[in-house]
């Protein structure tokens, strides 16, 4: 509009000079143009004032023809934003009727935009949407989708790996676990998939060599998972070589996993599981010299030999410093009983149920009453041992 009005300007100043020049000069002179049959007569004020109409014409023309084409593309834009709105609109009830559990609705908002770009939000919602409805290999698909695009990989990833451990396929987890890049394996949720993975597997060796690395990011779960390691390493072992090479390769182990509590714990259990109950033995008295060892003292309950003398004044010397400790107490009647020194385990498990009447002690005192014949005592501890939570 700005330059339109120039041009204006510019026409009437252009109209005043001709106007004044004839005035002066008193001669506007002569034009004639002949074309194609036609014939015009003008003098040199006419034509200029011809040529001035004619662009000011042009202009008006483009003007126009500018106008026409932005309000074309103003169109355009606006078919776009509501196509946008339409979009956004299924997104955003989808993942309502998700919230809602009403499946069948957020299944079929969520697949009016299952190519469109929510950052692969609305993949993992209609996988979602499809675990819920029973078709698993549906969801993988949206998975793989969700997978692709970086800002859903990791968790399209998670949930890829959650569902085939679910489905008892731990080797195939693995397989998805190697295909990371370096920046997703390192996540803290993928190691500890890792290590069920690894455990599931039974891959116990590759378990128990990885751990260690992991000990921070797993923290409170690390001494579990490495128990379970060892256990299941150790059992391995134990299963194809026998017992005099658990024992040797315990041996050879580096000091710090034989000093390792729950590694301790898991070779002694498998010693126990072997029938080598007197190396059991040995091995919980050598491995708690000075101070009891809370994952190692449940492990005297289940050595069974008829003289375990060294278990026992490991047991009675602890007590003589910490005489009411009930998980002592009961320990050493579990050993007495197993031992077949009755009244030894009558004794402690007498004072152990006064302290803490735990199930086990109660069961295990009525199963000694009854071997004494006692039925009366007997049935009134199983009864009281009934009324208390499993311990």
């Amino acid at each position: 509009m700005k330059s339109f009005i120039r041009i204006c300007m510019v026409f009437v100043i252009l109209l005043i000079l001709l106007v004044v020049s004839a005035m002066i000069f008193e001669d506007r002179g002569y034009v004639f143009i002949e074309f194609i049959g036609y014939a015009i007569e003008m003098n040199v004020m006419s034509l200029a004032v011809s040529f001035i109409l004619i662009f000011i014409a042009l202009l008006v023309f483009n003007w126009l023809l500018n106008l026409s084409f932005s309000a074309t593309s103003g169109s355009r834009a606006w078919f776009g934003s509501f196509g946008s709105r339409k979009k956004q609109k299924a997104f955003t009830a989808g993942l309502l009727a998700l919230a809602e559990n009403n499946y069948l609705a957020a299944k079929e908002s969520l697949a009016k935009i299952e190519d469109q770009d929510f950052d692969g939000i609305n993949l993992l919602a209609a996988a979602k949407v499809e675990i819920q409805l029973g078709e698993p290999q549906k969801a993988k698909v949206l998975w793989r989708k969700a997978s692709a695009i970086e800002s859903s990989s990791l968790a399209a990833n998670l949930c890829l790996i959650r569902h085939t451990l679910l489905e008892g396929q731990a080797d195939k987890a693995l397989e998805l676990i190697n295909g990371l890049n370096d920046k997703q394996s390192k996540q803290a949720l993928i190691i500890k998939l890792w290590a069920q993975a690894l455990a599931d597997a039974g891959r116990w060796q590759e378990l128990k060599d990885k751990l260690p690395t992991w000990k921070k990011t797993l923290g409170p779960d690390y001494d579990s998972m490495m128990q379970q390691a060892s256990k299941g390493n150790f059992a391995e072992i134990a299963s194809k070589e026998g017992g005099a090479k658990l024992i040797e390769s315990w041996l050879a182990s580096p000091r710090s996993v034989r000093k390792d509590p729950g590694q301790q714990a898991a070779y002694i259990q498998q010693l126990i599981n072997q029938g080598m109950h007197s190396d059991a033995e040995q091995a919980l008295v050598e491995h708690q010299r000075t101070a009891p060892e809370p994952l190692l003292i449940p492990l005297f309950k289940q050595i069974k030999l008829p003289n375990p003398s060294a278990a026992l004044k490991k047991l009675e010397g602890w007590l003589k410093n910490d005489e009411n400790n009930v998980e002592l107490l009961s320990t050493l009647g579990h050993l007495a009983y197993n031992a077949n020194d009755l009244i030894l385990a009558e004794k402690a498990l007498g004072k152990a149920i006064k302290l803490g009447n735990r199930q086990q002690d109660l069961r295990l005192l009525a199963s000694l009453k009854e071997s004494q014949q006692d039925n009366l005592q007997a049935l009134a501890l199983f009864k009281q041992s009934m009324a208390q939570p499993g311990q």
